[in-house]
């Protein structure tokens, strides 16, 4: 059976430079998986070029046309391994594009890294549903999303990935001084995440750090003494971050987890936390988030109620409690830099077929 990894290209670079999908490329190719790359130009490029009805249909019918290249390119039977989004041909072509592949037989395989419209509306949409049916199987985030997945009519067998890998060549430092046990960091859009940044300004945290990484805000002039914008860095280079915890929070609220983005950690894995984890970082996550039980479990940090106990939740370890999470975030580090997470999943698909 021939296994390929389905990608696309335009001018010889990935349109998508998000990590996690480069990422996934690398370890499928490690686990056997051959590259398939389509060629095309993103959609938004088009429409801002484009403005004509006749031009954007001929352009819809040279989607129709990759697409059907592509398939009649890839061998009946094949194993496909998918990820969704698949960004330049959107929901329509991308549903064209899996019933495709299953009229030739295909073991389809998606990957999940994003739900568009429910994590941005709350709600599934119809195409988007059909597309998750059309794959023998899913590889999902969480417990909590592949219930979701069948609350709403998505009935495909799923595949736990928990944790994404977080593929690089740098090694964390084993050093306990190297890390700020007082610091937190979080990394990210902090744009994106104004909503609970600014509700939470007016918290008097004593003793701690909270240091914003990503692109700079516009309103650093405003943050108290206890939060500070510290820049960016390459996705690489984990070995910038040095503070002792890292935060993944989002949405509108300090107490709870609300608002689209909110609530959509309750269902999703957050690449930054596989980022922190990577770095050698313990994490802090809501108590309400997908992870939380996974992270308490396999004592790779903290769980916390409210932004507002945080100070206090990261004040009261004792040395003793901080080294044993540090020695667990430091073998799951191990795992995925190295690709074994995603990695094992992809192995257990490939024995249930040889089976």
């Amino acid at each position: 059976m021939e296994k390929i990894v389905v990608d696309y290209v335009y001018k010889n670079f990935y349109t998508s430079r998000s990590k996690a999908r480069e990422d996934v490329n690398q370890i499928a190719k490690c686990n056997g998986f051959t590259p398939f790359l389509i060629n095309t130009r993103t959609t938004t490029e088009y429409t801002e070029s484009h403005t004509s009805r006749i031009r954007g249909f001929l352009y819809d019918l040279r989607k129709i046309f990759i697409l059907l290249r592509s398939v009649l390119s890839i061998k009946s039977g094949s194993l496909v391994l998918l990820q969704y989004p698949f960004s330049p041909f959107g929901e329509f072509f991308t549903l064209f594009f899996c019933r495709c592949l299953k009229m030739k037989k295909c073991h389809l395989v998606i990957l999940i890294h994003d739900i568009i419209n429910f994590r941005m509306k709350e709600q599934f949409d119809k195409t988007e549903t059909n597309i998750f049916n059309t794959a023998s199987e899913l590889i999902v985030h969480t417990p909590q999303m592949r219930k979701l997945l069948k609350e709403n009519g998505i009935i495909r067998p799923s595949k736990l990935l928990w944790l994404f890998d977080y593929l690089t060549d740098e090694v964390p430092s084993e050093d306990p001084h190297h890390f700020d046990a007082k610091s937190i960091a979080f990394a990210g859009a902090a744009g994106k995440s104004s909503h609970f940044l600014n509700k939470i300004k007016v918290a008097n945290y004593t003793g701690v750090q909270l240091h914003l990484y990503g692109r700079q805000p516009d309103d650093t002039a405003e943050y108290p003494e206890w939060m500070k914008y510290i820049g960016r860095f390459s996705p690489e280079n984990i070995t910038m971050l040095a503070e002792g915890w890292g935060l993944t929070w989002d949405g509108d609220g300090v107490d709870t987890l609300c608002g689209p983005l909110g609530d959509y950690l309750k269902y999703n894995s957050s690449h930054k936390t596989s980022l922190y984890i990577a770095a050698g970082i313990p994490v802090v996550v809501s108590k309400e988030s997908a992870l939380a039980d996974y992270v308490e479990k396999n004592k790779l940090g903290i769980t916390i109620s409210s932004l507002l106990d945080l100070d206090r939740r990261i004040t009261e370890f004792d040395q003793e409690e901080l080294q044993d999470i540090r020695k667990h975030v430091a073998e799951m580090s191990k795992v995925l830099r190295t690709g074994g997470m995603l990695g094992a999943v992809l192995q257990s698909i490939l024995e249930e077929i040889d089976a």
